[in-house]
């Protein structure tokens, strides 16, 4: 069944890093069109990179645990940019 799952985050992996790589571009253009990076689309950013790296523990068998969304979605722990 493991094999299963494992095809099955292959896939999620491979869509998140094209997501992940397109939040890069949005961050980047409103970094130099704007007044800097979108704090909402970098939180989002972050959390997309933490389950990145679930899932590659998971394809990697350094964890048994699978990732969302057969767990909680990962929340990153940002410090807060406001009047910064």
């Amino acid at each position: 069944m493991r094999i299963l799952y494992l095809i099955l985050f292959g896939f999620i992996f491979s869509f998140i890093d094209l997501l992940l790589i397109a939040i890069a571009i949005i961050q980047a253009l409103a970094s130099v069109l704007g007044d800097g990076a979108i704090p909402s689309v970098q939180r989002f950013g972050a959390s997309l990179g933490i389950y990145l790296k679930q899932i590659a523990d998971f394809l990697s068998y350094a964890s048994d645990e699978k990732p969302f969304p057969y767990s909680d979605w990962p929340q990153a722990d940002l410090a807060s940019d406001e009047g910064a």
